[in-house]
């Protein structure tokens, strides 16, 4: 069954119910409404026999002349005696003897529903003045001006519901097929995206939808646009990982072709060829390896997190790379002690990468600054500079892009792969930072990773980016 229809079905449904339950109430209140004012009519009716002498003389009970008088259309006037026996009994309708003659010492009114009519009656008790009961009296009604009444007014009730119920089905029908628009919409771009392999998104009017409809709409919209960023994300990959491979592949197979040839009477050719060989193979591993380093830090796992003292993992690293590379590297810090939540691996990883590119493009000492956000004081800021050849401004927006090199020979020659600061960007973004370069030609580059101290689940997956402008120009991850 189509929600078109169940929601059709269930609108009529609820709204049927109502009109019954409406209905029921409204037919019971009417009979009680109208048996409540005859009762009060007959106890009314009662008083002017209930001072009559007669009525207290017993031997006058069955002389019924004097009661004749006080006898109405469609009514009955009854004395019984304290033996249930009926002593007096005026009737206009034969339907009212069938009022039960029992006898009472209490006052009581009561309704009988009889196959044809409905019956209303009281019953008082005879008391004389010496306060014995002699009997009782009793009066009765037949209401069948109300029986026509309620059968008119079922049958008015009856056509409102059955004319409530058509106008609900059609009326939800519109309702529904201009509510569940946007969702067949929705379902016609879903399909039209998975046959065709295409990211189309729903058109959203300026003034659109904000119910529920509307967030739908917007989050599906969302979610394809992060899947076709991602999917171009992963074509550039490929592409450019598939180039980065091609080269090495190439020249491999080049001097392997040359060596089957020639190698073996020429042993300067031969030795050339080895190394070359040896030396891309190398260059292939650790571009494999950067590649499945890449792909490991967006995976965006959380395994191996823990509180680590900040200070004491970059006074280590820096340590390491400085006796590695027989190279200055001085670490400054405000404070001795910095907990930090996060991935020590990761950390470790990201410095070796800032640090090792600040190795290769510089030639005098290289510093490394810890200090607290001025802003926020939950942020520590890492801070890595040195003073080698500088970056173009231009070049600086495409420093964190896969595979992209300012100098292609000059990174071939130092063994850049151009994925370490995508790398980078990766392992700050897991760990809810924000990475910007500032750089000047000839003056040196100064990379500054800002951390929060403490890992916020609530912060979005994927935070904002923004452009510091600087006279020397920054980018963030």
């Amino acid at each position: 069954m189509k929600l078109r229809t169940k929601i059709t079905l269930l609108i009529a449904f609820s709204l049927l119910l109502v009109l019954l339950l409406f209905n029921v109430i409204t037919y019971i209140t009417v009979v009680n409404m109208t048996t409540q004012n005859e009762i009060r009519l007959l106890w009314e009716a009662a008083q002017p026999i209930m001072s009559q002498p007669g009525l207290y003389n017993p031997e006058r009970w069955n002389r019924i002349g004097w009661l004749r008088p006080f006898l109405t259309p469609q009514s009955m006037i009854r004395i019984i005696d304290t033996n249930s026996l009926v002593q007096a009994d005026l009737h206009s309708e034969d339907q009212l003897t069938q009022i039960p003659a029992t006898f009472s010492s209490r006052g009581f009114a009561k309704t009988i529903k009889t196959a044809n009519t409905l019956i209303v009656y009281i019953q008082t008790p005879i008391i004389d003045e010496n306060n014995i009961t002699l009997g009782a009296l009793q009066m009765g009604r037949e209401l069948d001006t109300l029986d026509e009444y309620l059968r008119v007014l079922i049958t008015v009730l009856m056509f409102t519901t059955l004319g409530a119920a058509f106008f609900s089905l059609m009326s939800g029908m519109y309702y529904t097929r201009v509510i569940l628009r946007p969702i067949h919409r929705l379902a016609f771009i879903m399909e039209v995206n998975q046959q065709n392999g295409v990211f189309m998104q729903m058109a959203v009017p300026p003034n659109g939808q904000q119910d529920e409809l509307g967030q739908l709409v917007h989050t599906f919209n969302t979610m394809i646009g992060k899947l076709e960023h991602n999917f171009n994300r992963q074509k550039q990959f490929l592409a450019d990982a598939s180039h980065e491979l091609k080269t090495p592949l190439t020249i491999i197979e080049s001097y392997a072709d040359l060596l089957k040839r020639w190698g073996g009477n020429d042993t300067a050719l031969r030795e050339e060829a080895i190394e070359a060989i040896q030396s891309e193979a190398a260059r292939l591993r650790n571009l494999t390896q950067s590649l499945l380093t890449l792909a490991n830090t967006e995976a965006e796992g959380q395994k191996l997190w823990q509180t680590f003292d900040l200070f004491e993992l970059v006074r280590t690293t820096a340590a390491a790379l400085q006796q590695a590379f027989h190279r200055s590297i001085l670490v400054e810090s405000e404070q001795p002690n910095i907990p930090l939540y996060g991935d020590p691996g990761q950390i470790k990883q990201l410095l070796i990468i800032l640090l090792d590119n600040a190795i290769k493009y510089s030639q005098k000492p290289v510093r490394i600054k810890l200090i607290k956000d001025q802003r926020d004081e939950h942020i520590i800021v890492l801070q890595v500079i040195d003073q080698g050849i500088g970056v173009e401004i231009t070049e600086i927006p495409r420093l964190f892009d896969r595979f992209y090199r300012v100098d292609q020979d000059r990174s071939r020659e130092t063994g850049g792969s151009g994925l370490g600061l995508a790398i980078a960007r990766n392992i700050v973004r897991l760990h809810k930072g924000t990475v910007t370069i500032t750089s000047s030609v000839g003056a040196g580059t100064q990379v500054t990773v800002k951390l929060p101290l403490r890992y916020d689940t609530q912060v979005s997956d994927t935070p904002e980016s923004h452009v510091e402008n600087s006279p020397s120009q920054e980018t963030e991850s």
